[in-house]
């Protein structure tokens, strides 16, 4: 089986990252290399992967000169670095999840069964466990309890308005990652972003099996605390709810608007799937009403996602109409 890269970007991990590291060391496929860089955490982290990696050869800690780059410029950097040293297979690893053992053996099957000798840019993901801060089962399928899903067969219409693919549970090849890098500072997310860029080019497999513990606690960012309950306003402030929603409604154009001038500035060929990118982009790259956007996002089928995701994604495209009128 072919060698497996694995990107690790820590920040204030301490708490979780022994759990992951073992898990990793536990895989049932032995043929990895684990890139870590610490993003100038103040807790240990740094010290727990030096640790490691002079216990295991397979662990390569990158070191930065001390500044902060966030998640997006983390594992950024660290796809650059296993890119440069000729890796075929990518893998993102969350600091605060612990991997079921045939993760990277599963995954790795997929992808190479749909690449099938043939070269082309290929994404898998599969679900995931939901556990509490101490692995405690809370929902046998993550996928499930956060109401994501595919897109009915248009994963490029779905990734247009939301990601359904968790980073942590998703492995992507060497044309996938081509594309990706480097990855913009306007990207929503580096997960979000590679999916999108396999979506444009190439193909997006699920595996429909749990793969890893995806921990929830209180530090978590996403999941599916992340829209439902955010909609409790005892527990989120709806003001605040609707600024975080609209920031990362305008994430999802920009993001897109960088990876259709990169397909035209790179030549990419692309296809009827990704032209709808393009008629995407059109809808907002000139100054329209509200309605019209609407109308024509309505025609496109996009965004193909459920009915509660849809009207906050449209309230949002009336409220940058509103913010052109002005």
């Amino acid at each position: 089986m072919s060698h497996a890269h694995i990107l690790l970007g820590t920040y204030e991990g301490a708490a979780y990252l022994p759990e992951l590291l073992a898990s990793i060391q536990a895989q049932s496929q032995r043929d990895w290399t684990l890139w870590v860089r610490d993003d100038a955490s103040r807790d240990g982290s740094l010290e727990i992967v030096r640790q490691a990696a002079a216990a295991d050869a397979r662990i390569v800690v990158v070191e930065s000169d001390g500044g902060r780059l966030g998640p997006g410029g983390n594992y950024g950097a660290l796809l650059e670095r296993a890119y440069g040293a000729g890796a075929q297979y990518f893998f993102f690893a969350d600091q605060d999840d612990v991997w079921l053992p045939e993760k990277l053996g599963k995954q790795m099957e997929v992808l190479a069964r749909e690449e099938g000798g043939r070269a082309g840019p290929r994404l898998v993901y599969s679900d995931m466990l939901l556990v509490d801060e101490r692995l405690r089962p809370l929902a046998s399928s993550f996928l499930a309890a956060s109401r994501l899903r595919y897109g009915e067969g248009r994963p490029l219409a779905t990734l247009l308005g939301r990601n359904f693919v968790p980073g942590c549970a998703c492995g992507f090849n060497r044309p996938v990652a081509e594309l990706a890098l480097p990855i913009p500072s306007q990207a929503a997310s580096p997960d979000w972003w590679v999916a999108l860029c396999a979506a444009a080019i190439g193909w997006i497999s699920y595996l429909p099996a749990a793969t890893v513990r995806y921990r929830r606690h209180r530090g978590t960012v996403s999941g599916p605390s992340a829209f439902w309950s955010g909609l409790n306003p005892w527990r989120h402030p709806w003001p605040r709810r609707w600024r975080i929603g609209l920031d990362h409604f305008r994430s999802s154009l920009d993001q897109a608007f960088v990876l259709r001038d990169r397909l035209r500035a790179r030549r990419v060929e692309t296809d009827e799937v990704a032209a709808l990118l393009d008629r995407f982009c059109d809808v907002f790259a000139e100054p329209r009403s509200a309605w019209w956007r609407l109308a024509r996002l309505r025609r496109l089928g996009v965004p193909a996602i459920d009915p509660a995701r849809r009207l906050f994604y449209y309230l949002c495209v009336l409220r940058l109409g509103r913010e052109a009128a002005d």
